[in-house]
């Protein structure tokens, strides 16, 4: 053993290590293409280095001119992938250029596999002269062959100088682009590469230079420069691999004071990334594996089908992952979770990773627990309410029949007291009864549609008959009062669509009120007057004017509202009741002071045929 069968075998192993550990990379991440390239010209070096020792240990014709054949094979190879690895490393470079080294290599290549040609004659000679032993230092020694050069043997020369421009130019453009030191330090040391090894074989083949084929030596130059590289990744991915963790924590904290917790599913791997709050939200400790099962598994039992389904509709369409479900704690203690995530595909569609967070929303739950419960409380809160307002309301709209009731009784007591009895009286005070009794009957059932929010029984009607209706209800109270109630509507008005005792019942609160306020005047000054008139957009406007003192300012806004009153016996509910006939008949109501004295109450009502929301 001597010094030559020691360093050519550790070149090889040079070669193999790096080219194993660019495989490994290439294998593992991307970009690929450049890692693996490269790989392919390393492990071709090691078999180029294992040639070369093996033409130095041979006298074999036979022997040689297998290796030689198979280092030229060798050495086109070595071409084409740095030629390769350079083009997708530096994603720069003239194609053109590229496709000519491998075409113009062959040429050459194809002498040593013509048929019929005998040993020896080939890609490096056309004539085979024999051996010549040569020693050197330390006693080594080693054989080399000897012949007619071979003019054809230019190509192979002619591919590495095309592929030393290719190099160079790439490298240029590569500088141009990003100004880095891959351009000079890899681009560099490949051209180097081409010179040294190109020359030294040149020399070689010329039977200039009495050595051995060094071209594995002159790779050491691309070996040093992509082991400065690999070094350079090494500590830039150190340094990204600090920065994300710092990250992390970051976003630990970020999603912690959010109460978020994020994760990641690896699809492919079934393997579950999450953030530390992630793992306190589901009960993981920060050592323990997360896979889909062990997440379904920590679901409550009547929910992991639905988030199971949820999962697989979310990969099946592409679409969001939005659900919510309750974790098992332990204890037994459950937690509402909700779950948002997007799941992201590969080139061609396939689904590889959901990416997602998953917020705690217990209290929320609980909260809207909490509003159903209080939502039934004031549900129930709000019927007794109803039956609180339909008992003032009937009490309020049945005081007028009942009172004319009970006014036609002792009316009628009176006439049978004659002697003889005023038979003819009675029996029209009776015929008053019985429609005092029928309007009593037909108010309770319409304040029981109104509270029940029924529809109204609607037709056509007109207001100046209403009007003359409500005016003969009222006159025992005209006449109690001493009020004179004037009846001022405008000729042929048109009709309008309402309910007619719906509509008489506001026209008799209104009315009724404005003699309560002026009941305290002089009996001269006691007038109430009713208007019906047509506007401009389609309804007939409906005025109860009083002579009394007027609204105070502060109160006119309140005077729709329930239970709201200006009088000492009142129950304020009758402005409110009366609002809601006419909002429900598609009008409106309001009330006003004028301007010398008293106040107005007015509402509209839509025609028959314009057609209004109720």
């Amino acid at each position: 053993m001597n010094w030559m069968t020691i360093t050519w075998p550790m070149v090889a192993a040079a070669c193999l290590t790096l080219g194993l550990i660019e495989l490994s990379i290439g294998l593992s991440r991307r970009p690929r293409a450049p890692r693996l390239l490269f790989a392919v010209s390393a492990f071709t070096v090691a078999c180029v280095a294992a040639l070369e020792l093996a033409l130095m240990q041979t006298d074999v014709l036979a022997e040689w001119w297998l290796a030689t054949r198979l280092l030229d094979a060798a050495v086109g190879i070595l071409l084409v992938s740095l030629t390769a690895f350079i083009w997708s490393y530096f994603g720069t470079g003239r194609k053109w250029l590229a496709l000519a080294i491998p075409f113009i290599y062959a040429i050459g290549l194809s002498f040593d596999f013509f048929p019929g040609t005998p040993p020896g004659v080939g890609m490096t000679y056309q004539a085979f002269i024999g051996f010549r032993t040569v020693e050197t230092s330390g006693g080594a020694t080693f054989h080399v062959a000897e012949g007619v050069p071979n003019p054809w043997n230019v190509f192979p020369y002619l591919a590495v100088l095309a592929q030393i421009v290719f190099v160079a130019d790439a490298s240029l453009r590569l500088r141009r682009l990003d100004g880095g030191r891959r351009a000079v330090l890899v681009g560099g040391a490949v051209v180097l590469f081409l010179l040294g090894g190109g020359l030294q074989a040149a020399l070689v083949d010329l039977d200039i230079l009495k050595t051995p084929y060094m071209i594995s030596w002159a790779y050491l130059a691309v070996l040093m420069a992509m082991s400065i590289e690999l070094n350079a990744d090494v500590l830039a991915g150190a340094r990204l691999a600090g920065q994300l963790k710092d990250r992390e924590r970051h976003m630990d904290l970020a999603s912690a004071a959010a109460d978020l917790g994020m994760w990641t599913w690896d699809i492919g791997h079934d393997t579950i990334w999450a953030t530390r709050h992630a793992r306190e939200l589901f009960g993981f400790s920060e050592s323990e594996h997360i896979n889909r099962a062990r997440f379904l598994g920590s679901l409550h039992p009547e929910d992991r089908e639905a988030v199971d389904q949820a999962l697989e509709d979310a990969l099946a369409t592409g679409g969001g992952y939005e659900v919510e479900y309750r974790v098992l704690l332990r204890g037994g203690k459950i937690r509402w979770m909700a779950a948002h995530g997007q799941v992201e595909r590969d080139g061609s569609g396939k689904p590889i990773v959901l990416r997602g967070v998953v917020l705690d929303i217990s209290a929320r739950h609980s909260s809207e627990l909490e509003l159903q419960q209080l939502r039934s409380e004031l549900t129930h809160a709000n019927r007794v309410s109803m039956m609180g307002q339909f008992a003032s309301a009937l009490a309020h709209e049945l005081s007028q029949p009942l009172g004319a009731i009970l006014r036609n009784t002792e009316a009628a007591e009176l006439f049978l007291a004659h002697d003889p009895p005023d038979i003819e009286e009675v029996r029209a005070i009776l015929a008053d009864i019985r429609q005092d009794e029928r309007r009593a009957s037909g108010v309770i059932d319409r304040l029981r549609a109104l509270l029940k929010r029924r529809s109204f029984v609607r037709s056509a009607l007109s207001v100046s008959d209403e009007l003359a209706t409500v005016m003969a209800l009222a006159r025992g109270d005209t006449a109690t009062r001493k009020v004179a109630l004037v009846i001022d509507d405008a000729p042929n008005l048109p009709l309008v669509m309402g309910d007619p005792v719906h509509l008489q019942q506001v026209l008799l609160n209104l009315i009724l009120n404005a003699m309560d306020a002026v009941e305290d005047a002089p009996a001269a000054r006691r007038k109430v007057t009713v208007r019906a008139r047509s506007n401009s957009e389609g309804e007939i406007e409906v005025a109860v004017e009083d002579s009394g003192s007027g609204i105070a300012p502060e109160r006119l806004e309140r005077l729709f509202e329930p239970f709201f009153t200006t009088k000492a016996k009142g129950m304020g509910i009758g402005l409110s009741i009366s609002r809601t006939i006419i909002e429900a008949h598609g009008g409106r109501i309001w009330a006003e002071n004028n301007a010398d004295e008293g106040a107005t109450f007015r509402f509209t009502l839509p025609q028959a045929g314009v057609a209004r929301s109720s």
